[in-house]
């Protein structure tokens, strides 16, 4: 797996193949199961992600979006790399910190350089 991640990665492999393993063998009780994470009728659960995040993929926070239903998952898009965008991106910061603050989460769409 390590060779791997180096040579995906010349760059930031070695780095990232010594913190990305740390737990990889880990055991564990339980399955690999996806679980419901529907919550019709709550209020908005926003979910923040950076286009370029290599250890939390964008698109899995679209989905996890639409599996939190109808009106209740509001994605905030932020168009950067490198993972986390709080408090490290203005815009996300502002936005996290009134949804956080005020209760007020972003329209749909929304979109931080």
């Amino acid at each position: 797996m390590i060779k791997r991640t180096k040579a995906a990665s010349p760059i930031f492999g070695e780095a990232w193949s010594a913190i990305v393993y740390l737990c990889y063998d880990w055991p564990f009780k339980g399955e690999r199961a996806n679980p419901d994470v529907s919550a019709d009728g709550a209020p908005p659960i926003l979910v923040v992600a950076n286009t370029g995040d290599p250890t939390t993929p964008y698109p899995g926070a679209r989905r996890m979006v639409g599996e939190l239903g109808k009106e209740v998952g509001v994605l905030l898009t932020v168009r950067a790399e490198g993972h986390g965008s709080y408090p490290y991106n203005r815009c996300a910061t502002r936005v996290v910190n009134t949804y956080l603050l005020d209760g007020t989460a972003p329209g749909h769409g929304t979109t931080c350089s």
